[in-house]
């Protein structure tokens, strides 16, 4: 008797704990981790195809054609100097000479220390303005689109590109990320677009470039 009272308590024991099984709610599936949303930019097209910074790199290009034509009489006169001093036999005449060769050389060096630093100037502002201007447009471009991660590489405008050898030769031997495949990825149109639209270069007659991809481009300045 005392064992099938056991045997009952057992089972009834087993019972209880089988409804309290079955009361409970199933466990949640763990939650799967997002993919990074990555995005890729052919900084080297972008440089490119960015038409102010285009057109800044053409400013100083006459910036220093400037100082080519200003220091270009001074050297004409020198070498017209040198020649007469080859020639010129009075002594006093010769000093006289060889004072105003002094005098242009003096001259030219000036020029030449007084080009290096205005185009130093002028070319260290344009590169740091460049560089903000494309850093402002990619985080602006990323946030718009709820990118983790935005990548830059350097690369060339199509497939022809890839039988060049300056090509070849910067893709192998960059530090930076140099992707050899990838899909969906690159939003390097987008940035060239936004960038010419917020920070528009002097008026020409150009066709703004085709968006890349589902990315959002980014409005420009009101």
């Amino acid at each position: 008797m005392k064992k099938f009272v056991l045997s009952l308590t057992a089972i009834a024991a087993f019972s209880i704990l089988a409804s309290d099984v079955r009361g409970q709610a199933p466990a949640a599936p763990a939650a799967q981790p997002q993919r990074p949303r990555i995005a890729l930019v052919n900084i080297a097209k972008v440089l490119r195809e960015y038409q102010k910074a285009n057109a800044d790199g053409q400013n100083i290009t006459k910036k220093r054609q400037e100082y080519i034509d200003k220091v270009r009489p001074y050297q004409e006169k020198m070498a017209s100097l040198n020649r007469q001093l080859q020639i010129q036999q009075n002594p006093t005449e010769k000093e006289k000479l060889q004072k105003e060769a002094l005098a242009m050389n003096r001259a030219v060096e000036d020029l030449n220390g007084e080009a290096q630093r205005v185009l130093m100037e002028l070319t260290d502002n344009t590169v740091v303005e460049v560089y903000q201007n494309i850093k402002s447009v990619i985080n602006d471009i990323a946030v718009t689109n709820n990118l983790d991660l935005v990548m830059c590489y350097p690369d060339g405008n199509g497939p022809e590109d890839e039988k060049k050898p300056v090509l070849a030769q910067m893709k192998l031997q960059t530090p930076a990320l140099t992707p050899f495949y990838h899909r969906g990825m690159d939003i390097t149109e987008v940035v060239v677009l936004t960038l010419n639209k917020r920070h528009p270069a002097p008026p020409v007659a150009s066709t703004p470039a085709p968006m890349g991809g589902n990315v959002t481009p980014v409005g420009g300045k009101q």
